[in-house]
């Protein structure tokens, strides 16, 4: 069926769109139809399309994705397709009415660049080497292709000789982003401008947002120069260790937050295959629609040609999630605004975000203050905006709640701890909760909690405990200031430690216990957190809540159906599947 028609008959399952509620965080651009594409490896590219006898067979296989854009990938490492091929592809899948693109993977081959000196499968930037051939691919790809996409390997940990001289007295993350900023332009923007005047450059930042600035990416001063960017929504399964322990809210909270520091440039999302079972693969799809994705890109040709089940699936779940992308066209996300610097450090709440959005907290990411909204999330990120105290306390005058964690407390000094009426501890005292108290009841948490051993009371008033080998310590405290409340999350989530502990570069490096905490528990904190923006939700842990400026959206990330209520209506979630709830008052009127 063409793509138009398909979307015209599904659009009768749009629902009626009522009024907003909550805060107007970031508008969104109307992103126009929801689009499929596939992203073929330059290995992909000779097996299934460089002959003429493969072509038919491997276009008729994509028919079920709807897919209208391919892709052709002409160098990684030492895989390589000469220009004069992907002309010839590009010409064929356009008598066919499918566009094309090209791509690059920017990692060592034996041939091609300097391999880094360290672990992973990296280049060496410094390299003349690397940066000559980097140059050659867009000087010798531009004229075959109107744009050309640059996967996610635009990064480094190299610290061979040539890159500590040139680091000088900076820290390693500091150096990378100066270097792998300024070689843009004389390495990619120049050379492909200079071969087609009118060439569309994209760049693709992969998942893991949090770690970004140890390793070279700098989404702030990297992003203008590209024309638009795709996000990697690739979180796999969250239960395995080959992949990271990746929550499946990782997707949507990588894309959103690199909307908020690239705006309306930030487009597609891009997923893949691997470590994935079936219902994975729609996880990946429903977040990147929810995040505001006008283009899926699936990664790899390879995986769909071999018949990779989650396929099959997408392609009968595309109906409704093109349906759910028109609903949600050009609407502002609403919820608690999470605050993120580009480039601050993580340690101790590392992916803070996903974990709180995995609770059901409707996390809206933010790269700079929010400083309207009604309720933020300040983990240790936050404490990096050195203005960070006057503009919380400026912001607790005009009644705003505000959550912060002991990790953030400790890094924004003593005035903040003062402020939250707590006391602190110099360093972190990790701690595992076994159980929760709940007025005369206790629920046990399996498995455990991380928490910060080292806070106690001071005059902030306590509103939930949990237990751990050591004792009771508080989880959830408040204290007025101002006109507002400063509420104190006790949650840890990863520090640099337990990345080298377990051998991890940059996801999740062990399971922690926040997404199946007790529902109990989690109906708790969405109670004292929810409340300023007129929102209840009652529900298990593992149900992802959304907020847009004419509705709300629940997701069930689990594979049973799960009862559920959304400001006092009840309903039952399916797994994997998603409810739309209009919103016909604005608490702010």
């Amino acid at each position: 069926m063409p793509r138009d028609r398909l979307h015209l008959q599904y659009a009768l399952l749009l629902s009626l769109l009522g009024q907003g509620l909550g805060l107007n965080i970031a508008a969104v651009a109307d992103p126009g139809p929801l689009r499929m594409s596939v992203y073929a490896t330059a290995g992909d590219v000779q097996q299934h399309l460089a002959r003429p006898e493969d072509r038919d067979r491997t276009v008729r296989l994509l028919e079920p994705l709807h897919v209208s854009r391919l892709w052709l990938e002409g160098r990684r490492g030492d895989e390589y397709v000469p220009p004069h091929t992907l002309d010839e592809i590009r010409a064929y899948l356009a008598e066919r009415g499918i566009a094309s693109a090209g791509g690059i993977a920017t990692v060592p081959g034996q041939s091609f660049g300097l391999r880094q000196d360290t672990e992973l499968g990296w280049l060496n930037w410094e390299s003349p080497a690397t940066q000559r051939d980097i140059a050659g691919f867009f000087t010798e790809n531009a004229p075959v292709f109107t744009s050309l996409i640059v996967d996610d390997f635009y990064c480094t940990a190299d610290t061979s000789p040539a890159s500590e001289s040139a680091r000088g007295n900076r820290p390693w993350g500091q150096y990378r982003r100066d270097l792998l900023v300024s070689l843009l332009e004389p390495m990619i923007i120049r050379p492909a401008g200079a071969a087609r005047a009118d060439v569309q450059l994209i760049l693709k930042y992969p998942q893991w947002y949090d770690r970004f600035h140890l390793f070279g990416y700098d989404p702030r001063r990297m992003s203008p120069p590209f024309d638009l960017i795709w996000v990697g929504t690739e979180v796999r399964n969250p239960h395995t260790r080959r992949m990271g322990y990746v929550q499946p809210t990782e997707g949507y909270v990588n894309f959103r937050w690199l909307a908020a520091v690239a705006g309306d440039k930030v487009r597609g999302a891009w997923f893949d295959h691997i470590e994935c079972e079936p219902e994975h693969f729609v996880d990946q799809a429903c977040q990147s629609v929810l995040a505001g994705a006008a283009e899926l890109t699936l990664f790899r040709l390879g995986d769909i040609v071999q018949g990779h089940p989650g396929d099959a699936l997408l392609a009968r779940r595309l109906p409704e999630l093109m349906a759910l992308h028109d609903q949600l066209r050009g609407q502002r996300r609403h919820g608690i605004a999470c605050y993120k610097p580009p480039g601050s450090d993580s340690d101790e709440n590392v992916y803070l975000m996903d974990y709180l959005a995995m609770v059901g907290l409707p996390i809206v990411p933010v790269a700079d203050y929010p400083a309207s909204a009604r309720v933020v999330i300040l983990g240790v990120q936050a404490a990096a905006d050195p203005d960070i105290l006057p503009r919380m306390q400026a912001h607790l005058d005009r009644g705003a709640t505000l959550v912060v964690t002991p990790a953030f407390l400790r890094a924004a000094g003593s005035a903040a701890a003062r402020m939250a009426g707590l006391r602190i501890t110099p360093a972190s005292q990790p701690r595992s909760a076994t159980a929760v108290n709940l007025g005369e009841t206790k629920a046990s948490i399996h498995p455990s909690l991380e928490v910060d051993g080292g806070i106690a009371l001071h005059d902030a008033k306590p509103l939930l405990s949990v237990e751990t080998a050591d004792g009771s310590l508080p989880f959830l405290t408040t204290r007025n200031v101002g006109a507002g409340r400063l509420l104190t999350l006790n949650v840890r989530t990863f520090s640099e430690q337990d990345f080298r502990e377990a051998g991890e570069w940059l996801l999740a490096p062990k399971p922690l216990g926040l997404p199946t905490i007790p529902a109990a528990l989690a109906n708790e904190l969405r109670k004292v957190l929810l409340e300023p923006l007129g929102i209840e939700f009652n529900g298990p842990a593992g149900i992802g809540l959304y907020g847009f400026e004419r509705g709300l959206c629940l997701y069930n990330f689990g594979s049973q159906s799960t009862t559920v209520s959304l400001n006092h209506k009840p309903a039952i979630l399916p797994p994997k599947g998603w409810l739309w709830q209009d919103q016909t008052r604005n608490p702010n009127e």
